[in-house]
């Protein structure tokens, strides 16, 4: 088992994972009220640049339940879908990600930045440009910070191999002092 374990660290590495994640705007966040109930929702993501900080923005309302709860509970998880063009029947790797999630103004120049670099993000922000000139003022970004330790599954793994042993495709990835 620890050799597995050894083995599928050395594929999996920060760079792959954080590749995969500018490479996509797509995952489900997962937060809960300060009760614990929890919510789910899918959302468009996009990451920051290329400083030493790796956040990720998610452009919403305030009065959505997502960023109701995390008014209430900062603790997030968000799961990352590789969907796939060969094979796209089984299902999709995965990166798993928690996180401690803050709301910040829609103007704030790092989210703005983010969504200004990919093609669904430039038209959720023309979107919400739109609502906040007819009275929107609930607009808003969550900033997650993902915790240091992510988890994937079936990332940079081979289908046969998982055919006999699916926890092969496992793997626990850290990221890098500084680059947090």
């Amino acid at each position: 088992m620890l050799g597995v374990e050894i083995m599928t660290a050395q594929r999996v590495t920060w760079d792959v994972v954080l590749n995969h994640l500018r490479k996509r705007n797509f995952a489900v966040i997962s937060t809960s009220d300060e009760a614990g109930t929890p919510h789910s929702a899918g959302v468009n993501y996009g990451v920051s640049g290329a400083g030493p900080e790796v956040v990720l923005y998610v452009m919403t309302r305030r009065h959505l339940r997502k960023a109701r709860n995390v008014a209430q509970n900062p603790a997030v998880s968000l799961v990352v879908p590789l969907t796939r063009r060969l094979l796209w029947s089984l299902p999709p790797p995965t990166i798993q990600l928690n996180g401690q999630a803050e709301i910040v103004d829609w103007t704030d120049e790092d989210g703005t930045d983010v969504f200004e670099g990919f093609w669904i993000g430039r038209r959720i922000l023309k979107a919400y440009q739109e609502f906040h000139r007819r009275g929107e003022t609930r607009i808003c970004f969550l900033k997650v910070t993902p915790d240091p330790v992510i988890n994937t599954y079936m990332v940079g793994s081979s289908i046969w191999k998982l055919r006999t042993r699916m926890e092969s495709g496992a793997a626990k990835v850290v990221n890098p002092r500084g680059r947090r």
